[in-house]
């Protein structure tokens, strides 16, 4: 008898609606670099520095400019 391994996928938790689904699902965000409000996509998902994640749902992807939660956790980028 074969035993089949699956591979481990990570989870992940978009920042907005708190869902928790595979890391290939989400779309990863950075802490700025240039000092400013927004956060800037990592498309690639391999960006240095602290990552956040959001559904690739319209409902969370308009919410994201205004969320503010990531501010205190990127050490005092303003």
């Amino acid at each position: 008898m074969q035993i089949v391994m699956s591979k481990h996928v990570p989870m992940r938790t978009c920042i907005i609606c708190r869902a928790k689904k595979p890391k290939p699902l989400l779309l990863r965000h950075t802490c700025p670099h240039d000092h400013s409000r927004h956060l800037e996509p990592d498309l690639q998902g391999i960006g240095l520095g602290r990552g956040f994640y959001t559904c690739r749902d319209k409902a969370c992807a308009e919410k994201i400019d205004r969320f503010r939660g990531w501010i205190h956790k990127c050490k005092g980028v303003s």
